[in-house]
């Protein structure tokens, strides 16, 4: 959402609108966008029924939340760009400002090669951040993910096996 706020000129330049969704409550969405001074709309999903029709349920993560992703949808209603990503590696903004230019120019372009994933590391400033938010407004939950995370590796690949095998 970082991005997508200091690159918000260009997007909204080419007439797009930017949401973001999360499956927060709609007070801790405000209180997320009122600090993070989101220049557009945060919307929340608590039943998840949205991410759900999109495919962006993280089941391994806090019981259930969006994977990070960008999806633009044309005036007809059309998906036209999708990057389904991963926390820390996603695809790079320039690529999707770059398809919204050419979109701009021509409505009926689609995207047909996914663009490029790059590396998220969290400055110190984003760290600090994290853990103001896990402090302030945390729950059991994302304290076991932080401290679990070491061990990541070894428990996802289990509980994605236990989802598989229950499905």
């Amino acid at each position: 959402m970082a991005e997508i706020k200091r690159h918000y000129i260009d997007i909204i330049k080419y007439k797009t609108r930017a949401y973001a969704i999360s499956v927060d409550t709609p007070k801790q969405s405000q209180a997320v966008a009122s600090e993070m001074m989101l220049p557009f709309d945060l919307l929340c999903d608590v039943d998840k029924n949205v991410i759900q029709l999109y495919g962006l349920v993280n089941p391994f993560e806090h019981g259930g939340i969006a994977r990070p992703a960008i999806f633009i949808i044309n005036p007809d209603g059309r998906i036209c760009y999708r990057s389904l990503d991963g926390t820390a590696h996603r695809v790079d903004l320039t690529h999707v400002l770059n398809f919204l230019k050419a979109h701009y120019e021509n409505p009926a372009l689609t995207n047909q090669k996914p663009g490029d994933k790059k590396w998220i590391i969290p400055s110190w400033q984003t760290t600090r951040q994290i853990m103001k938010n896990m402090v302030f407004r945390g729950s059991g939950a994302d304290w076991k993910h932080y401290c679990l995370f070491p061990l990541s590796p070894i428990i996802i690949p289990i509980k994605k096996y236990k989802w598989k095998k229950k499905k």
